[in-house]
């Protein structure tokens, strides 16, 4: 059993996406504080003239470092309208427009109280449409040591999930070593993600790390799974 963490992602990048594919649970940090730099409640996207455009879910701001993902209240109801309107506005005229649009436009449309259920939402969509089914598990769902150093976390969430296998990504390789994790028993192994080179229609020239919804946009769920897990040729 191959267990992977992250952060909760909007409409997650493809990295993100690899690396929960090659997982057989994911574990969500819903119970950790949001990050400004990261892309937990915003993504990127294309706009018709190829700009790389954020859409950005509002959520409220007081306090917020000091409160959990999974606590934090969308600010503005209206979010919903406007990203639904930017994918009309941008991406009606690709090639799958009709065959995705219809999955994930009922999420702009429901009212939600809380940042976390509008996220996870949109991470479920984004798995089902790429045939991931590994088994998601949340952070606030865990029974583990809560007093553990902030940098602990990561491995008490693992030992309290008898996890014998964790898939890291590249990223935290700069500052975590095999031994903490040798010494408990857990095997330690970084994804090599790939970045699949597609057609996007709004760009004459590739432009990587976008939203999941661009390849599937411009691809379709088939070729979109297909191109996720394809290895570059030797």
């Amino acid at each position: 059993m191959i267990f992977s963490i992250h952060q909760p992602c909007y409409f997650p990048w493809l990295g993100l996406l690899y690396k929960i594919a090659c997982s057989d649970t994911l574990i969500i940090l819903d119970d950790v504080q949001l990050s400004d730099s990261a892309f937990q409640h915003r993504n990127q996207f294309l706009t018709n003239d190829g700009k790389v455009k954020y859409l950005t879910i509002p959520f409220v701001k007081q306090n917020y470092l000091k409160i959990p993902f999974k606590d934090l209240k969308i600010a503005d109801s209206s979010w919903g309208d406007n990203h639904r309107n930017f994918l009309l506005n941008n991406y009606k005229k690709h090639k799958y427009f009709n065959q995705i649009y219809p999955e994930i436009e009922p999420m702009f449309s429901k009212e939600s109280a809380y940042l976390v259920d509008v996220v996870m939402n949109s991470m479920n969509v984004s798995m089902a449409m790429f045939g991931i089914k590994t088994q998601v598990i949340l952070q606030s769902e865990i029974d583990y040591d809560h007093e553990a150093k902030k940098g602990d976390l990561v491995l008490q969430l693992l030992k309290a999930t008898n996890a014998k296998k964790y898939l890291s990504g590249r990223g935290a390789q700069a500052y975590q070593g095999d031994s903490a994790f040798k010494s408990d028993g857990i095997e330690l192994e970084y994804v090599d993600f790939f970045h699949p080179v597609y057609q996007q229609k709004n760009s004459h020239e590739f432009i990587a790390g976008l939203s999941c919804l661009d390849l599937l946009f411009n691809a379709g769920a088939e070729e979109a799974s297909l191109l996720l897990k394809r290895k570059p040729a030797q």
